[in-house]
């Protein structure tokens, strides 16, 4: 989804051109099946897009048709690159429905951006560009996609009416003011009836007219006593500059200065670490050539789709610890003996610790979706310690145990027996994850974000199957040495006689 925004002075035909030269463009890259382009905006108050922001929707074909060794970042940049023509702003990455949602919440077609806040439009656009300059140094901002805001780059056409030349044609301002009004912008005169449908009938010149701004003061003016004279004698036309839009924020004026990082560091990382370089910036001293210099109550604010991570890492720092809690709590009711609980709740650091592993040497940011991932993997990681402890206590509750050794032979005996279903419970788990892991299609990259912690957690946590009859044959050998008593090694419940059966062969 390429969203440029041409310069405000671009005209309607400019921009026409510009779209149709950068659909050809893209096209021609091997890696493009389709591109399909639209500029404008809707009539409505509620589309935040600029008139003459370009938005071109590029299908791209199958990767397995790509150029050896391109990856889609060098899909993008090289759209970005063919496609940024002069008077063009340069385009971040976004989905379709990802450009509407950050537009609808930000108000921005970037991923992130630097909101700047200020009281005046001249000194606002001086300082978008400042920060813009700045952002450009820092090492993880992609300094092709940095695009302030071009808060006053709309020209606008001034006509001051002549009063006394207007009264010698027998014409007062407003007269001349309605006829300008006509030509440029248009007026409805009458409606047509076609059946029961109305249609106004607008007058106005044509639009490549109205575009020659050099001739718009030789346009023809039909003066009230029924003289024609061009509009140069009636009025002065002079040539401003202002803004294309105001926006506002809070009560207060803002412009946005937009830009992608370089992946370097995951998106939070990153923009944490950009405010810290603007914050210092604005410290150093007037004399240094890299100082940030704003206006005094100009402030700056981080805005993008990283907001939302923000707020779903807040919940996540307590849903998270309600998780482990809920695990330790059902643990300790299945056995109603805390050291045995935990050492079956061994089983969630160390799957814990396989998962950070995976997701380390894949290089994969720390986002909702990965802990989201490994809130699932808590609920698995257990699985094995409880088959193991659980089988263990069941045996120790149907003999009698006199001596360190017999426990130890018991533990053994136990571990023996469940080692199987437990291997067999993770290999099936950890196949049931590949087609995930390799999957490509639309949603993969949430999918394969949840599913790599899983994974890596699940290679780590057979290392419990060890861990935890050791755990357990520590904590009642030590009970044993102490002389402590435990209804655990009393025997008192019987064995069925199959199984009795079994374990004496």
């Amino acid at each position: 989804f390429y969203m440029p925004t041409l310069y405000p002075a671009a005209s309607f035909s400019q921009a026409m051109q510009v779209l149709q030269t950068q659909d050809v463009l893209i096209g021609q890259i091997p890696e493009v099946k389709d591109v399909l382009g639209k500029i404008g905006r809707v009539e409505s108050a509620l589309d935040p897009a600029p008139a003459a922001m370009v938005e071109t929707y590029v299908m791209l074909k199958p990767e397995s048709e790509w150029r050896k060794g391109v990856t889609p970042r060098d899909v993008w940049d090289e759209i970005n690159k063919v496609a940024t023509l002069p008077g063009v702003t340069p385009a971040s990455a976004l989905q379709p429905i990802e450009g509407r949602v950050v537009m609808l919440q930000s108000g921005i077609k970037a991923p992130m951006a630097i909101r700047v806040y200020g009281d005046k439009l001249d000194t606002l656009a001086d300082a978008a560009m400042d920060v813009a300059a700045t952002l450009k140094t820092s090492p993880l901002v992609n300094a092709g996609t940095v695009n302030p805001d071009i808060v006053l780059g709309k020209p606008y056409i001034e006509f001051t009416v002549n009063r006394e030349a207007s009264s010698r044609y027998g014409m007062s301002a407003s007269m001349v003011n309605q006829v300008i009004e006509t030509a440029l912008g248009g007026m409805n005169l009458i409606k047509t009836v076609e059946g029961r449908e109305r249609y106004p009938v607008r007058l106005r010149y044509n639009r490549d007219l109205r575009e020659r701004i050099d001739q718009l003061s030789r346009l023809p003016v039909v003066t009230h006593s029924g003289a024609v004279v061009p509009l140069e004698e009636l009025a002065t036309l002079e040539t401003t500059w202002g803004p294309g839009a105001i926006n506002s924020e809070n009560g207060r004026l803002v412009a946005h200065v937009s830009f992608m990082t370089n992946g370097a560091k995951g998106d939070l990382e990153s923009v944490t670490a950009i405010e810290k370089q603007l914050r210092e910036a604005q410290l150093l001293p007037p004399s240094d050539p890299n100082r940030l210099a704003l206006p005094a109550g100009y402030s700056l604010e981080a805005v993008g789709s990283f907001r939302n991570q923000i707020e779903a890492n807040t919940r996540l720092m307590w849903i998270i610890p309600v998780v482990i809690m809920i695990n330790l709590l059902l643990i300790y009711f299945e056995f109603r003996n805390l050291p045995i609980a935990m050492a079956v709740f061994t089983g969630i650091p160390v799957a814990f610790a396989g998962g950070m592993v995976l997701v380390a040497w894949m290089e994969v940011e720390l986002n909702t979706a990965v802990w989201v991932g490994f809130i699932a993997l808590f609920g698995l990681a257990v699985d094995d310690g409880v088959v193991m402890a659980t089988y263990i206590h069941q045996l120790l509750k149907r003999r009698k145990v006199n001596s360190v050794e017999e426990i130890r032979n018991v533990v053994y005996e136990a571990g023996l027996k469940r080692i199987r279903p437990c291997v067999m419970t993770t290999v099936t788990t950890l196949a049931a994850l590949v087609p995930v892991l390799i999957a490509t299609g639309r949603g993969a990259d949430v999918a394969r974000a949840m599913a790599i912690p899983v994974f890596g957690g699940m290679l780590a946590e057979p290392f419990t199957s060890f861990i935890v009859p050791t755990l357990y044959s520590a904590y009642l050998e030590t009970k044993m040495r102490f002389g402590f008593s435990d209804p655990l090694w009393e025997g008192t419940e019987e064995m069925p006689a199959t199984q009795e059966e079994e374990l004496m062969n």
